[in-house]
């Protein structure tokens, strides 16, 4: 005997809510492949693990490219996929010990191979660690602000959007026509806040140098206030004719018994941080943590190895970023560099920045619109492992 199922109202409501997620579902498929067909992806270095990450996230292969050399040294950038009328992310990441101009000409490249011959809609460069941002003013006569032309070349060959990690200096977005600043101390901050969940009232942060202020009150805005105990200062002078030694002249706050946190945007040859962590563990500091967004670590002409300066340094761990991609593998080759070094990837972070711009959103509403940071990062290496 047939059930009549046509009259009972249980059996209708059932049937409408089946139909209705069954809409939705294909509704948000094709909008999400109608999103993934609207931009590709294009990087400036082959095997770069930071822009296979952020491709991944995005669901989306990198576009194939090459950088072609002829005998005689000239280079040029063959784009190997239609991409007229789309809107395109060159991801323009630097390699360990790669000449910043090579990355920055090759970059250059691309884009005028994307404005003259691909017909694409938007050229939007990537650039998690920007080429030459400490040169952002003069120190003395006859000198470039170097980061200047390096805003003038980009948006001469057809750039119209930069994506940038962690400017040195925010008078720099000044130089560009539009521009997307992604800040590390929303990250830095979850990750120190759980990091150091039971200290309470006992972490200082400090400022490793005058120009250092601007990000350590941005770590000091986004950090779990009951963690804090303060803030310090270090007055440093960089030595007259020397390019990688400083002078303390003096250091300001309370560090005795606490845990001392130094905030700065890059480590070159570290001696701004290394010269701010001794002078934190005099002032009596139980334990001193570095964070930096881009990590160099070049060896000093006049102090030795970088592997060396910070085994013997009072720093007891460095927090850095992969803005610099291959920054992990130098760590993991280093027994040293792996029992001080902390690493987190923020490919997701970049990846969630393009699938933002390309949808309308902006940075700030991006960032607190996310209460779990941790939706933002993972952690690659943590110091002390051996993964």
């Amino acid at each position: 005997m047939m059930t009549d199922y046509q009259g009972d109202p249980q059996f209708r409501s059932w049937l409408e809510r089946i139909i209705e997620d069954k809409v939705h579902e294909e509704l948000t498929r094709e909008r999400d492949r109608v999103f993934r067909e609207s931009f590709a992806i294009v990087p400036v270095r082959p095997h770069c693990r930071l822009s296979d990450a952020i491709a991944g996230h995005l669901g989306k292969a990198l576009v194939k490219q090459d950088i072609i050399v002829f005998g005689d040294g000239e280079k040029k950038a063959v784009i190997h996929e239609n991409l007229r009328g789309k809107n395109v992310y060159v991801i323009a990441t630097v390699g360990d010990g790669e000449d910043p101009d090579v990355s920055l000409a090759n970059t250059c490249r691309m884009v005028s191979a994307l404005r003259r011959t691909c017909k694409v809609n938007q050229i939007n460069v990537v650039a998690p660690c920007l080429w030459y941002q400490a040169q952002d003013k003069t120190h003395a006569r006859r000198e470039p602000i170097s980061v200047r032309d390096v805003a003038d070349d980009l948006i001469r060959r057809g750039m119209n959007h930069i994506i940038v990690v962690e400017l040195h200096a925010e008078q720099i977005e000044i130089a560009f026509d539009s521009f997307d600043h992604l800040k590390m101390a929303p990250l830095f901050a979850d990750y120190l806040s759980r990091r150091l969940n039971d200290e309470l009232n006992t972490v200082v942060l400090i400022a490793p140098d005058d120009g250092g202020v601007r990000t350590r009150e941005e770590l000091f805005k986004n950090m779990r206030p009951e963690l804090l105990a303060g803030q310090a200062s270090v007055h440093q002078l960089r030595k007259r004719g020397s390019v990688d030694e400083k002078e303390i002249l003096d250091f300001f706050g309370e560090v005795e018994g606490k845990i001392a946190i130094i905030y700065d945007d890059m480590m070159r040859s570290g001696t701004t941080m290394f010269q701010a962590a001794e002078a934190a563990k005099k002032g009596g500091a139980r334990k001193v943590i570095g964070v930096v967004a881009h990590f160099y670590g070049f060896d000093s002409a006049t102090k030795g190895t970088f592997e060396a300066r910070i085994e013997d340094s009072a720093l007891d761990e460095l927090i850095t970023a992969n803005t610099r991609p291959d920054v992990t593998a130098r760590v993991l080759q280093s027994a040293t560099l792996r029992s001080r070094m902390t690493i987190l990837d923020i490919s997701r972070y970049i990846a969630q920045a393009i699938r933002n711009y390309q949808t309308g959103g902006t940075v700030k509403d991006m960032i607190f619109r996310v209460p779990d940071k941790r939706e933002f990062y993972s952690t690659l290496h943590e110091a002390g492992s051996q993964g």
